[in-house]
């Protein structure tokens, strides 16, 4: 039965430990109050003993409950960015935790509220590593890490919110297959020696005889004041500039197209940049341009 907003908040406001009985330990509780109302009724020491000693040890298992999240410390979170729909890595790193076993349900929780599930590989008394999904792509804040646990008995449940203040960018769903991809040509001149030779005996540069201007190397213009060319080969590269315009009739698929083609070329070592209303990124190749580039379509 899901409570309602307001009794949800109010049991978030402080870094309590809550308890509940699961299903078997609510039939265990109902089976201990039966007992009772049978020893009291028909005046039966013997199951009144009974009853007391299971209660007894009803109680030692809730305590050891309360125990399994005891002084449980955060110390931070680190996330992975990646695109939305795929498993992401995240570790949680402990400060201070109980004693074992370490075996913990854990979510995120935002402001809005929206909850995000993690599943768990490992716990141990100092990390927790797990794998979450965003279910879209955006910036995603949140201010509460839940930890959930019926060790070590599963007759009880317990769990706490801990305040935290974390992000993460989500990128757009990534296609399966990648789309056709619009190369640019550039040219990057000079690159292999040719056969003529300049003044002053310098190689790979000619007297300029009305060439295009790009060919002029301005460099050694600026040194002995003369006009001479660059000699060798073009050596062509490809560029490809990303463009989000206003009011895209699909966006969702062509920022996850663009962001496909986009991991495509940083793997491929090709220039490529992002113009959006707001930014113009690049070109460039880098995994720090492909980061950011990421990011803008994350939040655009």
């Amino acid at each position: 039965m899901k409570l309602p907003h307001w009794v949800q908040r109010q049991m978030m406001r402080k870094e309590r430990i809550y308890i509940m009985p699961t299903r078997m330990g609510g039939y265990l509780n109902a089976l201990l109050f039966l007992m009772f109302l049978l020893a009291i009724g028909y005046s039966n020491n013997l199951l009144l003993i009974f009853t007391l000693f299971l209660f007894g040890l009803n109680l030692l298992w809730l305590i050891q409950t309360h125990f399994h999240l005891h002084a449980l410390k955060l110390a931070g979170i680190q996330f992975e960015d990646g695109h939305a729909g795929d498993d992401l890595s995240v570790r949680i790193n402990w400060k201070k935790s109980p004693e074992g076993p370490h075996h913990w349900e854990l979510s995120l929780h935002t402001p809005l509220p929206e909850t995000i599930k993690l599943r768990p590989l490992a716990h141990s008394a100092t990390q927790s590593d797990g794998h979450l999904t965003f279910p879209k792509r955006g910036l995603w804040k949140f201010n509460r890490l839940c930890i959930r646990s019926e060790k070590p008995f599963g007759l009880y449940r317990a769990w706490i919110y801990l305040r935290i203040d974390v992000e993460a960018y989500a990128y757009p769903r990534r296609l399966r297959d990648v789309p056709p991809i619009e190369k640019e040509v550039t040219f990057l001149e000079g690159d292999q020696a040719g056969s003529r030779t300049g003044p002053h005996d310098v190689r790979n540069l000619a007297p300029y005889q009305g060439e295009e201007a790009r060919r002029i190397s301005w460099k050694h213009y600026a040194r002995s004041g003369e006009l001479v060319v660059k000699e060798g080969e073009e050596l062509q590269r490809g560029l490809v500039r990303f463009r989000i315009r206003e009011r895209e009739v699909d966006l969702e698929h062509l920022l996850a197209r663009i962001a496909t083609q986009m991991v495509y070329c940083a793997r491929g070592e090709i220039a490529f940049g992002l113009e959006t209303p707001a930014r113009r990124l690049g070109p460039a190749i880098s995994a720090k341009h492909l980061a950011e580039c990421l990011r803008e379509l994350a939040v655009c």
